[in-house]
């Protein structure tokens, strides 16, 4: 019988270990990309947002100092939306104590509404929205 005998592996890398480590480099390097395209829409997502808190803000704080109706603090972009409403939240007339809500919608995303109140007897002087 013949003995066989175990060679000492001398040195290099084997075909195996060559297809692992391009196996764990792919799955890293696909983990990245998807890691980046979710960071883009995150960072969309954050401008978008950040944009709907300062109109908001704006129109919010132009509407407690002057009765309109519409949005006037500045002109919607396109595809965007604003409304709006005001309502008296006492029965009393003349509407002294004022609800007012305003609802911005951005193209393809959901409506964002903000709401605040008014009691105008304590605006220091009346001031009519411009034509």
């Amino acid at each position: 019988m013949r003995a066989w005998r175990w060679h000492r592996r001398v040195g290099g890398v084997t075909l195996l270990e060559v297809v692992v480590a391009l196996a764990v480099v792919a799955l890293a390097l696909l983990a990245w990309v998807r890691l980046e395209g979710h960071l883009a829409q995150v960072e969309h997502s954050t401008r978008i947002r950040r944009q709907l808190a300062a109109w908001m803000s704006d129109e919010l704080r132009l509407q407690r100092a002057v009765r309109s109706l519409g949005c006037r603090s500045r002109p919607a972009p396109p595809g965007w939306s604003c409304i709006v409403e005001r309502s008296c939240l006492e029965a009393s007339a003349p509407c002294e104590m004022e609800g007012i809500r305003v609802t911005l919608t951005p193209p393809g995303g959901p409506p964002w509404s903000g709401a605040t109140a008014v009691w105008w007897p304590l605006q220091r002087a009346p001031v009519e929205a411009p034509p």
